[in-house]
């Protein structure tokens, strides 16, 4: 109904500037300071059996996730979307909780700071802080960088500034409906926004700017990953909804990716929403083949 009402009436995207964005962040502000990120106090059903330690980090913070019969050697680091402003590991324990339990494998989750307290390259440098603490404990071989939406994206930015630091590169990258640039509205926005689409539409990129980045960051490689050199980089496999307004986005990274020579796979699923891998409970995912995919190429890449 929602859908329909939406194409009847012609709704635009709402584009905030001035003096109700300022308010807007504000308010974002306000709400990311009092934000519960104690993933203990969830329900049950999620943590119950599970090990859970929380890490402190020099800006952040995050949690190291475990099941007992889980291999101690490897770990998926997942990063978590929310559009750079908002989630956490306690808003993403679902698809946590399916990781550990039924993939099999422990995970270190990051809880970033959010924009727009703390504007790119905060984000990033924090991946970075939750990487090195990672490369203590485990080879890199043995770690999988998985996120979804920004999550995904700063899978991408994060592999691209362990390449340019020289530091040792994880084995493989999974990123879901990662945005990959921040530059333009490609065919994908005009085909799918507010028609398909009802969580990532037009507009977003003008509302984001001045809250994530700054306009003159736009084509910055950690920021437009796109827009980056590639070279060198591990192992990427890249997923969309066939019908979200991100399926350029990914699919255009996927094809840079494999011209600088790198291994890339990009896969778009039919008929599931935007960041589609965070819901295991959602009947459409569960039985879509995303997550035998998802669970096949962890196995393929960590053994």
């Amino acid at each position: 109904m929602k859908r329909l009402l939406v194409r009847l009436l012609r709704i635009k995207p709402k584009i905030y500037a001035g003096a109700e964005k300022e308010k807007i962040r504000n308010d974002m502000i306000q709400a990311n300071r009092s934000q519960d990120r104690d993933i203990t106090t969830c329900d049950k059903t999620l943590i119950g059996g599970l090990e859970c330690t929380p890490v402190s980090l020099a800006n952040a913070g995050g949690w190291l996730i475990a099941g007992e019969d889980n291999p101690k050697d490897k770990i998926l680091y997942y990063i978590h979307g929310g559009g750079f402003t908002g989630a956490c590991t306690r808003e993403r324990m679902p698809f946590v909780s399916y990781l550990v339990r039924q993939f099999g494998y422990n995970v270190f989750s990051m809880d970033y700071r959010l924009a727009p307290e703390f504007m790119q390259p905060c984000a990033l440098y924090d991946c970075l802080d939750g990487y090195e603490w990672l490369l203590q404990r485990y080879s890199p071989e043995n770690i999988l960088l998985i996120g979804e939406s920004a999550g995904g994206t700063l899978c991408l930015s994060l592999s691209l500034l362990l390449r340019d630091k020289g530091m040792p590169l994880p084995e493989a990258v999974y990123a879901n409906s990662p945005v990959t640039q921040m530059c333009g509205y490609t065919d994908s926005y005009e085909k799918f926004s507010l028609t398909r689409d009802f969580i990532i539409t037009k507009g977003i990129l003008e509302n984001i700017t001045g809250i994530y980045f700054r306009e003159e960051d736009a084509k910055d490689p950690y920021v437009s990953p796109l827009y980056a050199d590639l070279h060198g980089l591990p192992p990427v496999f890249l997923t969309a909804s066939a019908c979200e307004c991100l399926l350029d986005d990914g699919r255009r990274m996927a094809d840079k990716l494999l011209e600088a020579g790198n291994r890339a796979i990009f896969k778009a699923y039919p008929d599931l929403c935007h960041a589609f891998i965070i819901s295991p409970q959602m009947k459409a995912v569960a039985k879509s083949s995303a997550y035998p995919d998802l669970r096949g190429y962890i196995k393929e890449q960590l053994g």
